[in-house]
């Protein structure tokens, strides 16, 4: 039986945080564990994400701290934004030395576009890049949860 839509997690979702060795350097890994029990959710089969690349090269480690502040900001308006636009729950936000992404899994018929749109009118002092596809199984999700 699916977890009621009405019960997803919001301000006090409880996160974990790891990180990893990637190519592009460490890779910090936030991710929504409330959002577990709504995985696969038969309404929350699109994957949206959002991307923010920095501008500052910071090297291999973290991204520039000064800059970091700005796209949290910027990670803030991006959240607030799609609580209002549409029904779904903020499961993973991934930060490396070159880019700052956040993934949601949300019910079909949100305009992506218009709230694509209006992200960047309100930032104009990053790029905000926007992606949607559908992922009914949540494989993104699931290649950040520890083993079992």
């Amino acid at each position: 039986m699916a977890v009621d839509l009405d019960q997803l997690p919001g301000d006090d979702a409880q996160w974990s945080l790891a990180r990893a060795e990637t190519d592009s350097g460490i890779l910090f890994i936030r991710r929504n564990q409330s959002a577990e029990p709504f995985l696969g959710h038969p309404e929350l089969g699109i994957k949206l994400g959002f991307a923010i690349p920095y501008q500052v090269a910071s090297g291999r480690d973290v991204p520039d701290s000064a800059e970091n502040e700005q796209v949290s900001a910027i990670e803030d308006q991006i959240i607030a934004k799609v609580a209002q636009s549409a029904t779904g729950v903020h499961v993973l936000t991934l930060t490396d030395p070159t880019c700052k992404e956040l993934i949601f899994y949300i019910k079909p018929g949100a305009d992506i576009a218009s709230i694509h749109q209006s992200l960047m009118a309100e930032c104009t002092s990053h790029e905000i890049q926007c992606m949607a596809e559908h992922d009914a199984s949540w494989e993104l999700y699931l290649q950040f949860c520890p083993p079992a």
